[in-house]
């Protein structure tokens, strides 16, 4: 069964800090209490997963599938949640079940309406009897209207009670999304399938469950989450755990040399680590300036489009200058997007550099390159018993097992992440890779936008050239009544939202591409070298001369936080 990220993520960096804390009570009081103050993290708020839908698409069976029957929700043929309904999710997750909208009740509607703008996620439930006119209004109106495509998953539930040839469903959600088809993904599903699957013989769940699908339902769930950065809130908690972990290990030992070893194996983690969390939030900001940029570009065209209306003339000519605008600004916008993220990378890197060689000069970094020199002197090799107690008075072996491999680690990872070697300074180091890498981004553009391309969101017939364009609808010119005023104005705003959106489709797939080029590319590296830090770690403490029960859990929680931060990681760049 496949975890939902948005769940045991935190779930995993709260339990693992508990223990952690319970375990490094057994050093020394000082030591212990500085290790506590660096777990203690900013707390995040919980995301907030929304479920809409028109009443009985199975919203509130979802959230107990979901939950692994875990809230017992009313259900019923009529209309039973008439209020938001929050279900704190052992604290991890708020999962907010909406009343069904298009049911008669305009209160319904305001409520679910509300949750919905705060949404982190939205779940649109759809039964297998699909669209109809007004849930497809109440579709665009989550895509176009409150934008929340980027954070929209369609789930079509009770899949299991009626057939349907492939390729309808698909094609029905397609046409129901209209434009932004390529951008929603969505699923099938059958959750009381999944919760009669937990109640059943186990000999017959499994075959349940997995008709249920529902585990597809998690997986889209955790991409969405992984694209948007989402699970990127939980990764500084995993990273302090892993951290204090390692410096907890290191204050295990009494052996100079190792306690050596061991310090700057966590220097070095700690800079990486630390490192990786501030490009991830530069490329963040630069991710932000861009979107903003491109926001602008089309919000200018709207209103150019929007100023011919209201004018007397009503001179359409404008409209090809006013797409040219457009492309030239996104297009700049894109460059200094591209720029940008280099820059991040190349001033990030110059820190790292900075950091690694402080690292190198410190006192126990010359510890260690001295057990070389001692390793080069001696002529004979004396066997190292991992069990061995240290006796005063008794002569023990200058270079433990571990010398050879930890020197020549400190070597390699300062050639890679220090000063690299070559000509210029910085060639053949990680940093001077990775920038060379983000220079071949420019590939990633816009599509160029044309004034006919805006003809479905003007209105009446019009020349522009020699192309024919529609013109505003009359309503906004003379509006006799009240109502029509107001249904003039909306009609304005979700033109508007629905103009914006395209442009930002486009740019926020720029942007997903590059960053996932880029975060690829610090995986790799960044994880290589944190193996090797922790290949380097493992055979030191396979050679201390104790081993106790508080190590090995210790090892396994920083084990653990490893492992859920690898499942946080980046998707692979789609083809």
């Amino acid at each position: 069964m496949n975890d939902l990220l948005y769940h045991s993520a935190p779930a995993v960096a709260r339990d693992l800090s508990e223990r952690l804390v319970g375990l490094i009570r057994n050093l020394r009081p000082d030591e212990a209490s500085r290790l506590q103050r660096m777990l203690a993290v900013d707390e995040h708020h919980r995301p907030q997963m929304v479920l809409t839908g028109q009443y009985s698409s199975g919203k509130s069976t979802l959230i107990e599938a979901l939950t692994d029957g875990k809230y017992q929700v009313p259900k019923g043929s009529a209309v039973t949640t008439d209020r938001v309904e929050v279900f704190n999710w052992d604290g991890m997750v708020d999962l907010v079940d909406t009343p069904g909208v298009q049911a008669g009740r305009p209160e319904h509607d305001e409520r679910a309406e509300e949750a919905l703008r705060a949404a982190d996620l939205v779940l649109f439930t759809v039964t297998v009897d699909l669209f109809d006119d007004r849930l497809v209004e109440h579709l665009r109106h989550v895509t176009e209207d409150l934008r929340k495509t980027p954070q929209l998953l369609v789930v079509l539930t009770k899949c299991r009670s009626l057939r349907a040839a492939e390729g309808v469903r698909e094609a029905e959600v397609r046409k129901a999304l209209g434009s932004f088809a390529d951008q929603v993904p969505w699923v099938e599903c059958d959750a009381k399938t999944y919760l009669d699957g937990l109640e059943v013989d186990p000999s017959r769940a499994a075959r349940r469950i997995a008709a249920s699908r529902m585990d597809e339902v998690r997986d889209a769930i955790n991409r969405i989450a992984r694209a948007r950065g989402d699970l990127a809130r939980f990764r500084v908690a995993l990273q302090q755990v892993a951290l204090v972990a390692g410096e907890a290990l290191a204050a295990l030992t009494d052996d100079p040399d190792e306690e050596a070893v061991l310090t700057v194996l966590a220097r070095q983690r700690s800079a990486l680590t630390t490192r990786r969390g501030l490009l991830d939030s530069a490329l963040e900001r630069q991710e932000t300036e861009f979107r903003s940029a491109c926001i602008r570009a089309a919000e200018h065209l709207a209103d150019t489009v929007e100023s011919i209306e209201e004018s007397p003339n009503r001179d359409w000519s404008g409209v090809d200058a006013a797409s040219e605008t457009l492309n030239d600004g996104l297009s700049s916008a894109n460059q200094r997007f591209v720029e940008g993220v280099r820059a991040v990378l190349a001033s990030q890197f110059a820190d790292l550099t900075s950091e690694v060689r402080e690292i190198e000069a410190s006192p126990y970094a010359r510890q260690l390159l001295a057990l070389d020199v001692q390793g080069d002197i001696e002529t004979q090799n004396i066997p190292v018993d991992p069990g061995l107690v240290r006796q005063p008075g008794r002569k023990q072996p200058r270079v433990p097992a571990w010398g050879p491999k930890s020197t020549e680690h400190l070597k390699a990872f300062q050639k890679l992440w220090g000063a690299g070697d070559g000509i210029k300074n910085s060639a053949g180091s990680a940093g001077h890779k990775i920038v060379y890498e983000a220079g071949k981004l420019v590939d990633i553009k816009f599509k160029p936008y044309q004034a006919v391309r805006w003809a479905n969101n003007i209105g009446k017939v019009a020349k522009i050239g020699g192309a024919v364009l529609p013109v505003a609808l009359e309503a906004y010119a003379v509006v006799k009544e009240e109502r029509q005023e107001v249904r003039a104005a909306k009609e304005k705003m979700r033109r508007r939202n629905a103009l914006v959106g395209r442009v930002l489709a486009q740019c926020d797939d720029i942007s997903r591409k590059t960053l996932i080029q880029v975060r690829l590319e610090l995986d790799g590296e960044f994880g290589k070298a944190l193996r090797a830090i922790d290949e380097v770690n493992r055979s030191v403490r396979d050679a201390r001369a104790f081993r106790t029960d508080l190590d090995r859990e210790i090892s396994a929680i920083q084990v653990k936080a490893q492992s859920m931060l690898d499942q946080l990681g980046a998707p692979a760049l789609e083809a």
